[in-house]
């Protein structure tokens, strides 16, 4: 620069220029922190995005199987689940090419957007030369500064269409839930001293890198939106079912074994009933039964003769403005007396704990009776009069054989054949929660994940053996944190802790261990969003 009392010559104008060329330059220069921390963020998300993709394809399959078991129940939700799933395709593969052009153009690859698609598989986002380039990233999403045009409003558009369809795929009470992991396009935020419209916000004038991961947060909040829209259509297939679907008369005897002198004793029920209709049933033989408030038609049927004994008859039910007619048919068997054998708790034997069962035979008291059991690696064993205990080793089936001594003489006096199952899994569960929503707090303060055997008569206790949490924070990304007990680990408390609201919490894999050894849960996945 020339001296105050002289001009400037145009050489040191020339050289006062560059410099502040320069000095821009050097003020636009991202540091090389920022750049790596930048690519370390983008290729966690994309972790995190393969994760949610394998969650959603996991709930398409339970979605498709539900379809496969009650084609006409689950239909309608079933075609509008892959309206979903095709519509999240395409809007996924829409980012991704983006994601192609804008390094393709950036780097200038004469492969285009093949080129730049392969690097980005291999390599993740360290294979991006020009990673704090501004100037082709904003040329490619802006045609001018309002942001109104060109690629970015394409995108705008592209996602506000996929959200109004995603919206008009589920009913209306679940409209607000679908709503709250939504992308906000439409409000304006602040960006140094102006308020910027969403596009402007987001794409302009920032660096390659930033791009990639805002577009890597978008496919996230979009599979996101995905799973939860997945979930309230699985949900709502039986929030709405008909009061008929497919009726069909049915007989539930108590006994098919009738002493001699008692009563054949059954519940006539159809499948499904409206409760403030009456079910009218005629049985050959001149008698007119009526249902109960529940539905049930109480049967009573004679044993006066030893035997076999058949009945049938005709249940009606009310549709609309008729009647229509269900016939039924079945039979019971009247014999003398004989050996009472009664499983105290559940009508199968279960592996891996003592089975009660009762024992009894009319005219023998309990030192007289003789009970074995074959099959399956059983046993049976006596613990009071009366009173017997079975183990069993394998699935199958097992039989009981009752003798006693009648009179000085050991008589066989009856055999019964039962089925042999594993436990039903435990369910796993937070507190009392299985999912949904969940303040972060209360996640925290429970601090584990607990067995329990529900509706399950057998005291039999399960510990939660491993399990892995993941968590979805927007615009982070965790890699799947893994506990090998039943208690959250410090990792895992301390990611909870940080939690907002909306993040949701993934808990997979979860393995139990019981009396019959180490199984998955009932529920090996929970999900639950932070309010």
């Amino acid at each position: 620069m020339g001296a105050t009392n002289c001009p400037e010559t145009p050489r040191q104008r020339m050289i006062s220029m560059m410099y502040l060329v320069y000095t821009a330059m050097l003020a636009l220069n991202v540091s090389a922190e920022i750049l790596q921390a930048f690519q370390t963020v983008g290729d966690s998300m994309e972790v995190t995005n393969k994760l949610l993709l394998s969650k959603a394809e996991s709930s398409y399959q339970q979605f498709e199987n539900a379809f496969k078991a009650n084609e006409a129940k689950v239909e309608e939700n079933w075609n509008k689940a892959l309206e979903v799933k095709k519509a999240t395709k395409e809007m996924i593969e829409y980012l991704d090419n983006i994601k192609y052009e804008l390094v393709a153009a950036t780097d200038k690859l004469k492969g285009g957007t093949a080129e730049a698609k392969q690097i980005l598989e291999q390599k993740g986002f360290e294979g991006v030369v020009h990673k704090d380039n501004f100037d082709v990233p904003t040329h490619y999403f802006f045609s001018d500064e309002s942001g109104e045009t060109g690629k970015v409003m394409e995108l705008k558009n592209k996602i506000d269409t996929y959200q109004a369809k995603m919206l008009n795929l589920v009913d209306n009470r679940y409209k607000d839930r679908i709503k709250r992991v939504q992308i906000d396009t439409k409000t304006e935020r602040k960006r140094g001293t102006q308020m910027q419209n969403w596009q402007l916000y987001n794409f302009y004038h920032t660096i390659v890198m930033a791009d990639l991961v805002i577009l890597n947060k978008l496919k996230s909040e979009i599979q996101n939106a995905e799973l939860d829209i997945i979930n309230v259509l699985y949900s709502a297939v039986s929030a709405d079912d008909f009061k008929f679907d497919d009726v069909r008369a049915r007989v539930i005897p108590k006994s098919t074994y009738v002493i001699q002198g008692n009563n054949f004793e059954g519940d006539l029920i159809v499948a499904a009933f409206d409760s403030k209709s009456k079910l009218r049933a005629e049985i050959i033989g001149g008698q007119t039964l009526y249902s109960d408030t529940n539905g049930i038609v109480s049967l009573k049927l004679g044993s006066g003769t030893l035997g076999p004994h058949k009945y049938s008859g005709t249940v009606y039910v009310k549709k609309d403005f008729e009647e229509k007619a269900y016939p039924f048919e079945g039979e019971y068997f009247v014999a003398a007396p004989t050996a009472t054998i009664s499983l105290d708790k559940m009508n199968v034997f279960y592996i891996g704990v003592p089975n009660p069962v009762s024992i009894s035979v009319p005219g023998a008291n309990s030192d007289q009776i003789f009970p074995t059991i074959t099959g399956s690696g059983a046993s049976i064993v006596k613990i009071a009069p009366g009173k017997y205990e079975v183990n069993v080793k394998t699935q199958g089936k097992a039989t009981i054989s009752v003798s006693a001594n009648m009179n000085g003489k050991v008589m066989p006096m009856g055999t019964n054949e039962y089925k042999i199952k594993v436990m039903p899994k435990p369910t796993a569960m937070i507190g009392n929660s299985q999912g949904g929503r969940i303040d972060r707090d209360v996640l925290a303060a429970n601090g584990r994940i607990s067995a329990v055997m529900e509706n399950f008569d057998f005291n039999v206790k399960y510990t939660v053996k491993s399990f892995m949490m993941s968590f979805t924070t927007g615009g982070d990304a965790d890699v799947p944190l893994q506990s090998n007990s039943a208690s959250f680990t410090p990792e895992m408390l301390a990611k909870i802790n940080k939690l907002r609201r909306g993040n949701k919490v993934y808990v997979d894999n979860i393995r139990v261990l019981g009396p019959d050894g180490e199984r998955p849960a009932a529920n090996p996945t929970m999900s639950f969003t932070i309010q």
